[in-house]
């Protein structure tokens, strides 16, 4: 995928739900994983530490590929002050989740935009709240056994299997999924570049 003045638009994530977000929305990147380290400092909060993550990732890809503009992001689920990635086992997925249970926790999404040339960045924090379900022990030994959770920060989705257990957000539901397009937008607008420049068939863009 090119800009309108062929700058390649790059984004540094392996997430399939990311880059299904961007396609449903017209745009089709080209994926290059950056593989860093995705530890960050004990004490960190949470939005910190998806802050971190991101600009490390779109960092890492800006280095390898100097000519694109490079997105980088990462997710994490804030709950009663703690960060929850992903579940590192079915049995902390179970755990998690009976925690979960009933209650309401923050999706967070960081996101870095890196712009070619300048080596600007720009960067922004997604934040939805999600009210969680109260599944059965046989729906949620199901929906641990189907190893969904293991793939999703949190352990949920907000779409697939893990849908019927979320009762409700506010805010952008993109950013739950794992990119927020509203903040893309935003982000791309501090750069001087419209959401449109980056769609399949880009009609009426201009940069400003």
């Amino acid at each position: 995928m090119t800009l309108a003045d062929g700058i390649p638009f790059v984004l540094a994530s392996s997430s399939p739900a990311r880059l299904r977000i961007l396609r449903n929305a017209g745009i089709d990147p080209e994926v290059v994983v950056s593989g860093i380290d995705e530890t960050t400092e004990r004490g960190r909060d949470p939005a910190t530490m998806v802050a971190v993550l991101a600009e490390r990732k779109a960092a890492a890809i800006a280095a390898l590929r100097p000519d694109s503009l490079v997105l980088g992001c990462d997710s994490i689920l804030d709950f009663a002050r703690a960060a929850y990635g992903k579940p590192e086992s079915s049995r902390d997925a179970a755990l998690l989740w009976r925690r979960l249970s009933g209650q309401q926790g923050t999706l967070l999404t960081g996101h870095c935009l890196i712009q070619p040339g300048t080596g600007r960045r720009v960067a922004g924090l997604g934040r939805t709240v999600v009210r969680f379900g109260t599944p059965t022990e046989a729906e949620l030994a199901a929906y641990v056994a189907s190893g969904e959770p293991a793939a999703m920060a949190g352990g949920f989705s907000l779409e697939c299997l893990g849908a019927p257990f979320i009762d409700g957000i506010d805010g952008d539901p993109s950013n739950v999924i794992g990119l927020s397009l509203p903040l893309l937008r935003r982000l791309l607008g501090e750069l001087g570049i419209a959401i449109n420049e980056l769609w399949r068939n880009p009609a009426g863009s201009r940069r400003s």
